[in-house]
């Protein structure tokens, strides 16, 4: 059987030395992931480079299209993003524009560029607003072709008004281990799924 690859992408607003809850949750979620026995890579955002733009190479010195590459060689894509006025963060926000440009692409078979991989979201904040982004992200994701497993979203959120954060005092937490567990177990199953049964080119090619 194929071995599956999975790239996650931190969209922390935080750079690769400063501690991130984003991170933190995306590492429980590699747990699962490389005990099924999947490869995984991930990619802190605010590292690498990215341009703003709504293209797939906004030319010399984006650090995008490396990326955008990662995401087509893999069959499962994650999401991680911190919650920052209630909304996605805007490192978040950069992520899903320059992916906006797949919905003018197809892959080998005249098909949106993520059909045939799974996709998931993890979400992290110390007040109110992960369900509200965790649907957004995921949605986004269906459009540009990425088929969304059940329970496709871990997440954690703090009490209102609170400062703690989930790297510091809730890595233990039952709820979220229970999250972690559907999510990634569930995106290795239906991954899976879709390479022994591919999503048929025939009534599914992208329009122009």
């Amino acid at each position: 059987m194929p071995k599956l690859r999975a790239t996650l992408i931190n969209c922390s607003l935080k750079g690769a030395n400063e501690k991130s809850s984003t991170q933190a949750m995306l590492n429980k979620v590699i747990e699962v992931l490389e005990r099924r026995g999947v490869e995984c890579k991930t990619i802190r955002a605010v590292e690498a480079g990215i341009k703003f733009g709504v293209e797939s190479d906004m030319g010399p010195g984006d650090g995008w299209p490396p990326i955008r590459q990662q995401i087509l060689d893999s069959q499962i894509l994650v999401i991680g993003t911190p919650i920052w006025l209630g909304e996605r963060c805007s490192v978040c926000q950069m992520v899903l524009e320059r992916m906006d440009a797949m919905l003018n692409e197809t892959n080998e078979q005249g098909q949106l560029p993520l059909y045939n991989k799974v996709a998931g979201v993890c979400v992290v904040g110390n007040e109110d607003g992960a369900q509200n982004v965790g649907a957004g992200v995921l949605y986004n994701l269906m459009q540009f072709g990425a088929t969304i497993p059940p329970n496709a979203e871990a997440y954690w959120v703090g009490p209102a008004g609170g400062q703690d954060d989930f790297v510091d005092v809730a890595q233990d937490d039952k709820y979220v281990r229970k999250l972690v567990s559907y999510l990634g177990n569930n995106l290795v199953l239906i991954a899976r799924m879709l390479q022994d049964n591919p999503i048929p080119a025939e009534g599914n090619r992208s329009e122009k």
